[in-house]
């Protein structure tokens, strides 16, 4: 098996340390799905199908939102918005300017459970993927916010098995991508309301797709990893660019990773990122070239179980994560203004930098040549 390059380039990204992370009740089993953050604070999707809201560096507790009645599936934040999706069918809007509450804004119904979904730009447009129903069918639906009642429209023939993802354009408001279990990438034109007119490329990635996003300075690229934590790398016309194989091989290069997080474009430096896991809590963040990848810096300390979210802002400095331990955790590249409250964790920086610089060390092939990112 070829081993995949990988060097070393700490200078890449300011490095996040963990300054604090809540602590679970003693008993619980409930663990997070995913963690944002948004106008009021980090929401958190949990496993007891809340969406649980904290306060931003300290991580106090700010209130939950109880709406779904299966599991959340997806979180996403708006403007003063939070979106939320569930495999009870609903996709809720909830606005975050009104008090914490029981009752959504919006709400969007489908009979199917929705495993993925996203918003247009501009805002004119929601789409949601579902998982394969009875009559073996894998509908994506578009609605217009504006009108709610019904979809505008409903495409059912692209794919054969769980609609796992869908990204909408970054730019270009009526076009959108839809990933699926049975390997395809497909991308839509959503201006084009028949099915077969608004499909514009379909790639085949050969593996189950957990995670796919548009990236490049136009969009014009899209990265796609998969439930056998496959990366691979595409044009938006469906010409296959790099095919990683499993990162976990990455290992063999001093790089332990157990599972891909996701992947995050960063649009100032245009660079593509994967964030990756280990079983024991450790997250790795990866820039990743063409064929090639750098190991950046590792978040250690911050979880204890497999990490199911990780986001970040680069130009703010922080990132949140989420984990099966059930903890969410504050990393920033400042150390916060406000202390912990007793409720949370306090880390040492000192402690999380050393563990840090030993895998660091430990990940390092000698190869310090940088090359071009996307």
């Amino acid at each position: 098996m070829t081993r995949i390059p990988v060097s070393q380039a700490p200078a890449l990204l300011p490095k996040f340390n963990l300054h604090v992370r809540t602590n679970p009740q003693p008993g619980s089993d409930t663990y997070v799905y995913d963690a944002i953050n948004t106008d009021i604070g980090i929401a958190a999707s949990t496993s007891d199908v809340c969406v649980k809201f904290f306060e931003p560096s300290t991580l106090q507790s700010k209130g939950q939102l109880k709406y779904h009645k299966d599991q959340i599936t997806e979180i996403k934040a708006r403007s003063n918005s939070l979106l939320s999706a569930s495999k009870d069918g609903q996709i809720a809007i909830w606005d975050l300017r009104q008090a914490l509450s029981a009752t959504p804004a919006l709400t969007f119904k489908t009979k199917d459970p929705v495993l993925s979904f996203d918003m247009s730009i501009d805002d004119t447009m929601l789409v949601s993927g579902s998982a394969l129903d009875k009559n073996c069918c894998a509908k994506i639906n578009l609605w217009d916010p504006r009108t709610v009642a019904h979809p505008i429209a409903v495409f059912e023939n692209s794919h054969s098995e769980d609609v796992s993802q869908i990204r909408c354009h970054p730019s270009i408001s009526h076009q959108f991508l839809s990933g699926s279990s049975d390997g395809l990438l497909c991308t839509f034109d959503a201006s084009q309301t028949d099915e077969d007119e608004a499909l514009l490329y379909v790639a085949n990635t050969g593996a189950s797709i957990s995670g796919c996003g548009y990236f490049g300075p136009s969009a014009q690229y899209i990265y796609a990893h998969s439930d056998m934590e496959t990366l691979q790398l595409w044009t938006n016309e469906a010409t296959q660019l790099a095919d990683f194989g499993d990162v976990r091989d990455l290992a063999e290069s001093g790089v332990p990773i157990d599972y891909i997080i996701g992947c995050k474009y960063d649009s100032q430096k245009e660079s593509l990122y994967l964030a990756a896991g280990t079983n024991e809590g450790d997250i790795h963040l990866l820039h990743v070239g063409a064929g090639s990848f750098e190991h950046v810096q590792a978040l250690q300390s911050g979880h204890s179980g497999v990490v199911r979210g990780l986001n970040w802002d680069l130009g703010q400095g922080w990132a949140v994560s989420g984990a099966e331990d059930g903890r969410v955790s504050w990393w920033a590249t400042t150390v916060p203004a406000q202390p912990p409250s007793p409720l949370v964790q306090a880390v040492s920086p000192t402690a999380s930098s050393q563990k840090d610089k030993s895998a660091s060390s430990r990940a390092s092939n000698g190869n310090s040549r940088r090359f071009a990112p996307y």
